[in-house]
């Protein structure tokens, strides 16, 4: 059984067990809690083990680092990312976890995690005017908190050289974290901390040690240091995520959310030919909201601490100015007819109907109401989502997603909708 077989059978076991509330957007994925199991990850910045699941397919990943480290510890560990844990740390971090070993936790399931690599993804940051910056945790499975711990790497680091608990620097120390809606509506912890002195790539590793039990949770944050602080206060919410290109014509909207008050902006772009790129659409859009939109700033941190549009593939990052929760959308409409009478505007997938249309491979097939069904999706599976439209569930290996958790994979409304599905008109 591979780890995306395994993590459908665990979301159709949860299913069976009981109900679950559907919340729109979300940074990570919810999960019913299982004894011993997984419970939380850093997202902001995100957590090594966090990026390999959410930032490509486990099954076939594109980024070499992570490709590494599914070649050394399998695809389970992927899905299983909210688990890198040490069930009875009692706060003897030092003496379970050898030097080298912190971004698995000491935990040999995990030991992709620690590979010695320079080209683990990382993540722009730096501080407000106040030297300030807000982690935020996905907390999957909330537990009481006695310690949230933040080390940093020396300055020099060098990530082909394992990582010592020596030569650590621990820079923030929290105590009882209250649970709070975090960006994106999910549950977690907000925790502000001074930034140290860094400059460059550099490693932040965190501990979460449970009040209520012995349980502890790491995770390895790969950050750059960009020097300076970042300009009007804007703290980072979440990223645009381009799956595929977009055809000619397509309408993107970009939807802002506030509790509780609903929406607060919507900021439409329209793609004329040869702006469709995965690489490009983004960038384009990052132009548009910033220019527009009173609260919201799309891009990466420069080094004198600005936020500016970039055509890096899933490099640019959403930053609110509010400080009141907030979370967006990202929604895509595409030409209602493409010149071979095609909904989405290109090539027939299906020119004799089956799973990608009706009788004549155009009208959507007989559909319903996500989430029902879920857990049985197949490969052109259409439903109608939350906000009304029709979505497919992808090709292969894409389609297990669509059984996945809703928080994340709710067609159209998840972070990740569209790793699993596609508007079916």
């Amino acid at each position: 059984m591979t780890g995306q077989e395994n993590e459908m059978r665990h979301m159709h076991f949860s299913v069976k067990l009981g109900s679950l509330t559907l919340i729109g957007i979300l940074l990570g994925i919810f999960a019913l809690p299982e004894e011993g199991s997984t419970h939380g990850t850093m997202v902001v910045p995100p957590s090594r083990v966090h990026e390999c699941r959410f930032n490509g397919n486990p099954e076939n990943h594109q980024d070499p680092a992570c490709r590494a480290a599914v070649a050394r510890g399998g695809t389970q560990p992927m899905y299983d990312w909210n688990g890198v844990r040490q069930g009875n740390a009692d706060r003897q971090h030092e003496a379970l976890i050898p030097d080298g070993q912190q971004c698995s936790g000491g935990n040999p399931t995990f030991r992709g995690l620690d590979l010695l690599r320079s080209d683990w993804r990382t993540t722009p940051i730096a501080p407000d005017a106040n030297g300030q910056f807000e982690f935020v945790y996905n907390a999957t499975a909330p537990h009481a908190t006695k310690d949230m711990i933040f080390y940093v790497t020396p300055q020099g680091y060098d990530p082909t050289e394992p990582i010592r608990w020596g030569e650590l620097e621990e820079f923030c120390r929290l105590g009882q974290v209250p649970l709070v809606t975090i960006p994106g509506g999910g549950r977690g912890y907000r925790m502000q901390c001074k930034l140290p002195q860094r400059t460059g790539k550099h490693v932040i590793f965190h501990i979460w040690q449970r009040s209520d039990s012995p349980e502890a949770f790491y995770s390895c944050n790969d950050v750059e240091f960009k020097g300076g602080i970042v300009q009007g206060n804007f703290r980072e919410i979440g990223k645009v995520t381009a799956m595929e290109d977009l055809p000619a014509g397509t309408t993107i909207t970009f939807r802002l959310f506030q509790q509780p008050t609903g929406d607060v902006e919507q900021i439409r772009l329209v793609l004329d030919e040869g702006e469709g790129g995965r690489a490009l659409w983004p960038f384009l859009l990052a132009q548009k909201v910033n220019a527009d939109s009173q609260f919201i700033r799309i891009g990466t941190l420069t080094a004198d601490g600005r936020i500016e549009p970039t055509r890096t593939p899933n490099g640019n990052r959403v930053f609110t100015k509010a400080s009141q929760p907030q979370s967006f959308a990202i929604d895509k409409e595409v030409p209602s007819d493409g010149p071979d009478g095609n909904p989405d505007g290109g090539p027939d997938d299906n020119p004799d109907g089956g799973p990608d249309g009706g009788p004549d491979g155009n009208d959507p097939p007989t559909h319903m109401t996500y989430p029902e069904g879920i857990g049985n999706y197949q490969p052109g599976t259409v439903v109608k989502g939350t906000n009304g439209k029709l979505y497919q569930c992808r090709p292969f290996p894409f389609s297990g997603w669509c059984n996945q958790a809703p928080l994340y994979y709710a067609p159209g409304t998840g972070l990740a909708w569209e790793q699993a599905w596609r508007l079916a008109r």
